[in-house]
């Protein structure tokens, strides 16, 4: 199944209201409310996001209403809103569900190829990028994930700076292409 286009994504993504979106940390509570969120201390909600503009698009591209289970040895990787559908919350899950529902993507370890190198390759690009991390507080990989608009995350935090990076994933989107 084909992923959808970067324009059709970008006019439902909710991004992040300090970098022209829609919505603070908040979005969580108008999505699913205290109740039903795992941990509503998580400080990251970019799966959540992301899940969000899949759900809006709804169609093929809808996450459905049954709980996705990706991550071994942890409960579900996803939550049930208030529309019944689920909203995946553990991004270190979201990759393997895009991987497994679409394509596998673009794969930059950062051993081989410097960050340098890497913005190279995905600048005038347009998609969804994930950005693997470790962190050596709790010793575990942690993740991050947002729409890539050209050259930066589009109506998201530039969030390359956070940990140790181990991976950068690319999924390119169809349409929409950069201009100068």
């Amino acid at each position: 199944m084909p992923l959808p286009s970067f324009h059709e994504l970008s006019q439902v993504y909710p991004g992040y209201r300090h970098y022209g979106g829609a919505y603070g940390d908040e979005l969580i509570q108008f999505i699913v409310g205290d109740a039903n969120y795992p941990n509503p201390n998580l400080a990251d909600t970019s799966a959540l996001r992301l899940s969000v503009a899949f759900n809006k698009l709804g169609g093929e591209h809808s996450m459905g209403t049954k709980p996705i289970e990706i991550s071994k040895g942890k409960s579900a990787d996803s939550i049930s809103g208030f529309d019944n559908l689920q909203y995946i919350f553990r991004t270190t899950a979201f990759g393997p569900y895009l991987a497994q529902k679409y394509k596998s993507p673009e794969l930059y370890f950062t051993n081989k190829f410097s960050l340098k190198e890497i913005l190279e390759k995905l600048h005038w690009k347009r998609g969804i990028i994930r950005i693997l991390t470790f962190r050596s507080h709790g010793n575990r990989v942690d993740a991050r994930i947002a729409l890539w608009d050209c050259d930066k995350p589009f109506k998201s935090r530039y969030f390359f700076n956070l940990h140790h990076k181990i991976s950068i994933e690319f999924w390119e989107l169809s349409g929409s292409p950069c201009t100068s």
